[in-house]
């Protein structure tokens, strides 16, 4: 049998979480000839070159390996679908563990040309082990083209330039592109069947940060989008909005997201094991984050 799929696995500094996925793409019902593994290392600092190295020697498939400095995910996807060698080019994250039928799935919800199939996303908080266990999370994206688990001809990825390597920061990066390929007719089909789990430890205090830091980013790469596809449509997704600003500014008077007294009220909340409120007070935080970011960037020229 010929090889049918490639699937791209970008990944930065998740080693451990690199490994679980891995080992769950060996145990497919699809034949191991008819699908190749490509990790693009987007120049991780942990161990992942050498834990590669070592899963490369079990693999009942090819498994290859890309190392680049770091560069940001799109470039990594760009790198990885250059790479593929099979029409249909299958995008995972490096913390997602799938099932069994994963593979064949995602090629037999290919039935005519110019289909975009996302799968569906399942978040848990440890690794667990999808064929086993029934699901209990649900990521309910709406996105045309969801990377952490989305297939796509290569040819057609190609045709719509791939991806964009100027959203160097986090965020927007799989939404302008499939922006870009609902512009050229493909049609999204939702593959319930082609499931993987979403590891995502719990959010605690000291991660807080970092979270929020992230949310900054998406606001300036909302923002590069919104420029690239200046629509109606494109400024609602990403919010950029007089009354979204307004209505975060109601929610933080006197900037009290920025305060020490901030992070000290999230700490207490989880202390105390108060998680509706963790909740709420880290929602209003990054969305005040977001907030931030795009108003940064809106008071940029464009380059």
């Amino acid at each position: 049998m010929g090889l049918k799929a490639s699937v791209v696995i970008p990944t930065y500094n998740s080693q451990d979480l690199l490994a679980f996925c891995l080992r769950a793409l060996f145990n497919q019902t699809a034949p191991p000839t008819s699908y190749e593994l490509i990790v693009v290392d987007d120049g991780s600092t942990d161990e992942t070159p050498a834990v590669v190295a070592g899963l490369q020697k079990e693999a009942p498939c090819a498994l290859r390996y890309i190392r680049l400095e770091h560069a940001g995910r799109a470039r990594a996807r760009n790198a990885g679908a250059l790479a593929a060698r099979a029409p249909v080019i299958i995008f995972l994250d490096s913390d997602m563990i799938v099932r069994r039928e994963f593979v064949a799935s995602h090629l037999a919800a290919h039935t005519r040309p110019g289909l975009v199939v996302n799968g569906s996303v399942l978040n848990t908080p440890v690794p667990a082990d999808p064929n086993e266990k029934a699901p209990q999370y649900n990521d309910f994206s709406r996105a045309f083209f969801a990377t952490g688990n989305v297939s796509v001809e290569r040819e057609k990825l190609i045709a719509a330039g791939l991806f964009d390597e100027s959203f160097v920061e986090y965020g927007w990066e799989d939404l302008e592109l499939g922006h870009r390929l609902r512009q050229l007719g493909l049609k999204r089909v939702k593959n319930l069947s082609a499931w993987s789990y979403h590891v995502q430890a719990p959010v605690t205090a000291e991660k807080i940060p970092a979270i929020l830091q992230k949310e900054r980013e998406r606001g300036h790469m909302a923002v590069l989008f919104y420029r690239k596809h200046p629509s109606f449509s494109v400024k609602m997704v990403t919010l950029i909005s007089p009354v979204f600003f307004a209505w975060v500014k109601l929610l933080t008077p006197f900037r009290w997201p920025e305060r020490p007294g901030a992070a000290k009220l999230l700490a207490f909340c989880e202390q105390k094991g108060y998680k509706f409120a963790f909740n709420l007070i880290l929602s209003i935080m990054r969305s005040y984050a977001y907030v931030q970011g795009l108003k940064e960037a809106l008071t940029k020229k464009e380059p």
